[in-house]
């Protein structure tokens, strides 16, 4: 077995008196996709942040590809890093919001190309090259030159999964990427995500998509009150969970 290219050991994390995670562990190997699910509160979202250190953990230790993400160890002791590399850390880790976040005064084709350009420092004419084959991955080299107020929602998540992937990520996150859509246009970024996980991009995804789990998930992780619960294939934690709190889950979802 290769190593695993994201690595999560004892992570915790606490607002206040509310702890929010409280000691979570996972492996993701390269080319794998884990679905992270769970009721509202759980910590889904907030261990996704974590991982790309948009949160500080308290406790525990992440490791992408090999390097300790936050944080350096001097000494036998850890130090938060200071923002400029977190900075380039992120570089290797995308992350899609709920909210697509993109640039209202930029066309869909100036969103994508401006990481490449601003921070990897590629010419304008391959970060536009790079950039229209990416729309074109997601479906969407017709729209290179529209602005996001004339793109539908689901239009706007995938020029953001394109932006995502243009600084050319070791790791992708997706933090319910689908939540904010209607529910006609789920589908159509659902489609793009499935395409990324068959093309081998390594893939952490929050979601609420049971179907999206069964068929395009390596792994499901069920998390509740902060705490890994079950995990295994889509078959087994789906079809025939072995604790209970997840089939009560479960049966709220499909019901």
């Amino acid at each position: 077995m290769s190593e695993p290219l994201l690595r999560a050991v004892g992570v915790r994390k606490s607002y206040g008196h509310t702890e929010v995670l409280g000691g979570i562990d996972l492996e993701v190997r390269k080319g794998q996709v884990v679905c992270l699910l769970g009721p509202s509160g759980a910590g889904k979202s907030t261990f996704l942040r974590c991982i790309n250190h948009l949160e500080t953990i308290d406790a525990g230790q992440i490791w992408v590809d090999g390097e300790p993400i936050g944080f350096r160890q001097r000494g036998g002791k850890l130090y938060e890093l200071r923002e400029r590399d977190v900075a380039r850390q992120r570089r290797d880790i995308g992350m899609v919001f709920q909210r697509f976040n993109l640039f209202a005064h930029r066309t869909a084709l100036e969103n994508v190309v401006e990481g490449p350009i601003r921070v990897l420092g590629l010419k304008p004419e391959d970060a536009r090259k790079q950039g229209l084959e990416l729309l074109d991955r997601v479906g969407l080299a017709h729209r290179a030159d529209a602005y996001p107020a004339q793109l539908s929602g689901g239009q706007q998540q995938r020029v953001a999964i394109a932006r995502s992937l243009a600084m050319k990520p070791k790791l992708m996150l997706f933090d319910e990427p689908t939540s904010a859509l209607d529910p006609e246009l789920v589908g159509e970024v659902l489609e793009a995500m499935s395409t990324l996980a068959g093309e081998g991009m390594t893939m952490v995804v929050v979601t609420h998509e049971m179907s999206f789990a069964a068929e395009a998930a390596d792994e499901v992780v069920f998390l509740a009150d902060g705490a890994v619960v079950e995990t295994g294939p889509p078959a087994d934690v789906l079809r025939a969970p072995k604790h209970e709190r997840t089939r009560q889950f479960l049966a709220r979802i499909l019901a």
